[in-house]
């Protein structure tokens, strides 16, 4: 029995409904959904009218007759209106399988819910703070830096997080079996900055056989690309600052989960600690959601060219890219997403000094992508995750993980990939000058 009181019924209602064979929603389907029947209107308001005292009461009980989001209509730090049709549309996009499923079997009682926060970094506090309580222990993948720091900060309130290579699931078979406290396993697939892999769904088994909820941060993937509840996660995080957005224009993350979990443990974290989005930056991120398909199927195609590039260039010491077939898990990236993405991570041959130089001639302003750290925009991005993303990692975790003083990380973008490879090429030229 699971030591969280709604994952037992949530697994059965997840090996139901949600756990699929059939990896991906199809790219029409998406693209439908994500278009959706057009932008709501920004509901820029803190605070909403009660129609009488009974109403009000209903609401903070979690009630409404005439089916919007409750909360979403009583004071914006709840919800707001522009965030719910943001929080709709990014569940179907998830999960419209399940809905199918459930609707099928005529199933009436909800089963999984979604929540919008103002970041990625406050989606994955709040579920980290909804799982875990002193004395737990997390079982953590390769990571952001943030998300590495966060989880390292938590041992001061007694929760232990342990750092493994998700990518070999022998480890993680190994860490839970040393970790009687595991509360949560978290991993990115693929990871922040190396671009390893995770085989979701037999982790997902090895995470289920102890009642241990299982967390993928699909941030690099997005909902395109990979669903990890058809691959047997039990919560997907996403921040939608990235890809969702797509243009560097708002910060925020998204919660889907099992809907007990979400209302009864997840909501109140959420409604306590206040990590709510502006309902501008809402409406932002559905404009941006609306582009994604055709946005990733052209990202894709310009980094499986530049990738292949990359790797046969004499200056280039080693490509980190799922679909290369030298990648170390290129046949399970092949299997659980539908392509390989549009981040790139390499290492320059000499190591650091001309990975520098080439990313400061990608500073200046004359050149076709910039020098920051964010991705998933359509301009495209490089940056040094050592010094910058990840400098927060311990240098000899930062090793063991692959973030060498040489490693650069690119987010491609939409520049087209004859001109960011003259770019490129021309900077390495730079760099060995």
């Amino acid at each position: 029995m699971s030591m969280h009181p709604w994952y037992d019924s949530w697994l059965e209602r997840k090996n139901k409904y949600a756990r699929t064979d059939e990896p991906f929603l199809s790219a029409d389907q998406f693209a439908s959904i994500a278009v959706g029947i057009g932008l709501p209107n920004i509901v820029q308001k803190s605070t909403f009218s009660f129609r009488n005292v009974k109403d009000g009461a209903e609401r903070f009980l979690g009630e409404s007759k005439s089916g919007e989001k409750p909360f979403a209509r009583i004071y914006t730090r709840l919800g707001n209106p522009t965030t719910e049709y943001l929080e709709k549309v990014l569940f179907r996009l998830d999960c419209q399988h399940l809905i199918d499923a459930a609707l099928a079997a005529d199933e009436r009682k909800p089963t999984i819910a979604s929540l919008v926060c103002a970041s990625g970094m406050g989606a994955i506090a709040c579920t980290t703070f909804a799982l875990v309580k002193s004395g737990s222990e997390i079982i953590s993948g390769s990571v952001y830096g943030c998300t590495d720091s966060f989880f390292r900060s938590l041992e001061k309130f007694g929760v232990k997080t342990h750092f493994v290579d998700t990518s070999d699931v022998k480890k993680v078979e190994e860490a839970l079996a040393r970790s009687p406290n595991a509360a949560m396993v978290y991993l990115e697939s693929p990871d922040n900055p190396t671009l390893n892999v995770s085989d979701i769904r037999a982790i997902s088994k090895l995470a289920e056989a102890r009642r241990i909820p299982f967390v993928v941060d699909n941030t690099f993937a997005t909902p395109y690309l990979q669903q990890p509840f058809r691959l047997g996660a039990d919560i997907v995080i996403q921040s939608l600052t990235k890809y969702v957005n797509g243009h560097s224009t708002s910060v925020a993350g998204v919660v889907i989960g099992p809907w007990s979990f979400m209302g009864e443990y997840l909501f109140p974290v959420y409604k306590d600690h206040g990590p709510t989005p502006s309902p501008f930056d809402s409406w932002l991120n559905s404009q941006g959601l609306q582009t994604l398909a055709v946005r990733m199927e052209q990202i894709c195609d310009s980094a499986d060219e530049l990738a292949r590039r990359l790797e046969a260039h004499p200056r280039v010491a080693r490509v980190w890219f799922p679909g290369l077939a030298s990648h170390p898990q290129h046949e399970l990236a092949k299997r659980q997403m539908r392509r390989a993405g549009g981040m790139i991570a390499f290492e320059l041959k000499d190591g650091f000094e001309p990975a520098q130089k080439l990313m400061n001639y990608f500073a200046g302003y004359t050149t076709p992508m910039e020098l920051a750290v964010s991705l998933g925009s359509a301009i495209s991005y490089i940056q040094h995750p050592a010094s910058m993303t990840h400098s927060g990692i311990p240098e000899a975790d930062r090793l063991a993980r692959g973030i060498t003083q040489g490693l650069v990380r690119w987010s491609v973008g939409l520049e087209g990939v004859e001109t960011l490879w003259a770019a490129m090429d021309e900077g390495l030229k730079l760099a060995y000058a």
